[in-house]
């Protein structure tokens, strides 16, 4: 791998269900796919995880991707605002930092 090449994994949590424990219609999860399948080409579901927030407990998809841009960081990070008002959420949790990545052949 060269020097210059950067690389930045991406993690990504969607609630199951909203703060009430109600879970979303099929038109949130048709919007979500439909838009996180235009924002990246290739992304791990990593499944369901438990997660802990203020007092508040709720299970979450787990999602992971490697982007080769910090401008698809900024694109994935506009995603998520507007995710935060599919999925009725005040803050959406959103990790990224720069990784050494290649494809081994």
């Amino acid at each position: 791998m060269e020097d210059d090449e950067r690389h930045f994994k991406v993690t990504m949590f969607f609630p199951l269900t909203d703060n009430e424990g109600n879970a979303f219609a099929d038109d949130t999860w048709g919007w979500w796919r439909e838009e996180i399948t235009r924002c990246l080409s290739a992304f791990s579901d990593l499944g369901v995880v438990a997660g802990w927030w203020e007092g508040y407990s709720d299970q979450n998809r787990w999602i992971v991707a490697i982007v080769g841009t910090e401008e698809k960081v900024d694109e994935l990070r506009r995603f998520l605002r507007v995710a935060r008002q599919w999925f009725r959420q005040e803050r959406m949790y959103f990790e990224w930092h720069k990784v050494g990545f290649e494809l081994v052949e």
